[in-house]
């Protein structure tokens, strides 16, 4: 029994200290309207670019033998508002004729693009085939965002010893040591 309180008050507590939203009601969708838009396409769920995706896709159109300026321009009007922008100008610039470095630093900078740029830059100064370059530098991404993904859950494991054990050793004591105390108890 008393386990049961500690427990239901350990999860009362947790309640109370995790922020609440308000719930919402769904919008109503227009007929014929996508549930995605077509900005979020290749944003990831944490609010950040997927660069990899990014890659693969500028490794398709390259190898398929879209020019570079030309494949950045496709690739800018799949993404959202403000990294748009920034792709849009560097398509131009570099449509244009500008060279490489001031191309990409009209477009600011974004810490997602910087990976895309530097991904880019050997096929665009070299004028090698670039799309074997990008696919294996989109599995190199990939790869890091795993290895940092199971560091994370690695971590993650050690953060978790003292809540659980905070929680674990009152229903200990009381289920497991208590009884056996009482019982060795002489009868009164």
């Amino acid at each position: 029994m008393t386990a049961l309180l500690a427990s239901v008050l350990a999860f009362g507590a947790l309640w109370l200290l995790t922020p609440h939203r308000p719930v919402r009601p769904p919008r109503p969708r227009a007929p014929g309207r996508r549930d995605d838009p077509p900005g979020r396409r290749t944003r990831r769920p944490g609010g950040r670019l997927d660069t990899a995706l990014m890659l693969e896709l500028l490794g398709a159109m390259i190898q398929s033998g879209t020019p570079l300026p030309h494949a950045v321009a496709t690739l800018a009007r799949v993404c959202t508002p403000p990294v748009r922008q920034e792709l849009e100008t560097v398509a131009a610039a570099l449509m244009l004729g500008t060279d490489w470095q001031n191309a990409w630093l009209l477009a600011g900078r974004d810490g997602d693009l910087q990976d895309l740029q530097e991904a880019l830059r050997f096929g665009a100064v070299t004028g090698a085939p670039a799309a074997a370059i990008l696919y294996v530098q989109a599995d190199q991404v990939r790869r890091r965002r795993r290895q940092e993904a199971e560091r994370r859950a690695a971590a993650l494991g050690t953060k978790l010893v003292l809540p659980l054990g905070l929680c674990a050793l009152p229903a200990f004591i009381c289920l497991g040591v208590l009884p056996v105390l009482m019982s060795l108890l002489p009868r009164l």
